[in-house]
């Protein structure tokens, strides 16, 4: 890919948070060879959908959103004793479906990596990951949540202004709304809103200590059966 095509063709928004710019009639083999120059450097993170390549780097604001649901995540499986393999912010990419993408979390519910002794997953043969988590700050996640689509991810919960969208692939293979976790039934969409962002002025340790007394306290007897009041 030519420079002076990137230079014709990039739209780039530095806006206060993230940095993301954004590439049009990029080929296949250009986003590869992208991605193959940036090698296992975790920045800028890539989107491919269609021809369009998008490059975000994460604000400070928007890396500790995402610290925030790790541990919420963390918490979760731990807590419900739940198999969790942390995927991160791997590259998933098909050809044949024209489009890539990096999310800001990923999880499988297993006991084992779909790619144990192997460096990459390779979606021709691997799953897709069971639970994507993307955070919105300064750049719209619809390119993204078309990926994960095209690639048949379960579940997508995506943050953006403090509100949450949790999205379940139907049979169609298109995603519908809910008010639940998919992967996590005891949870619920208000619930994730009203912990991630409680507190932001304090360090996070403190507020991590506050989430897993909460989810020991509701979610653990609500999954187990016993009922709790979330409100407590």
């Amino acid at each position: 890919m030519a420079t002076s095509t990137i230079s014709e063709t990039r739209n780039q928004t530095q806006a206060e948070g993230d940095q993301r710019v954004a590439l049009r009639d990029v080929g296949w083999e250009d986003y590869e060879a992208l991605l193959s120059i940036r090698g296992d450097r975790s920045t800028p993170r890539m989107v491919y959908l269609d021809g369009s390549l998008f490059l975000m780097s994460p604000s400070f604001s928007h890396e500790r959103l995402a610290a925030r649901f790790g541990r919420l995540i963390i918490a979760l499986t731990e807590e419900l004793d739940v198999p969790c393999v942390d995927s991160r912010s791997t590259t998933f990419r098909r050809r044949a479906k024209k489009g890539g993408v990096e999310p800001d979390l990923s999880y499988y519910f297993v006991d084992e990596a779909p790619a144990m002794g192997r460096p990459h997953i390779d979606l021709d043969v691997d799953p897709p990951p069971d639970l994507v988590i993307e955070i919105v700050w300064t750049h719209e996640a619809d390119a993204a949540v078309e990926v994960h689509r095209r690639l048949g991810v379960s579940e997508v919960w995506v943050w953006e202004k403090g509100r949450i969208r949790m999205l379940h692939l139907d049979p169609n293979g298109e995603y519908v709304p809910t008010e639940r976790s998919l992967a996590f039934p005891v949870l619920a969409a208000n619930e994730v809103e009203s912990r991630i962002p409680k507190d932001i002025e304090r360090g996070d340790t403190a507020w991590a200590k506050d989430l897993r007394a909460w989810v020991r306290r509701v979610l653990v007897p609500r999954h187990r059966g016993e009922g709790a009041d979330a409100s407590r």
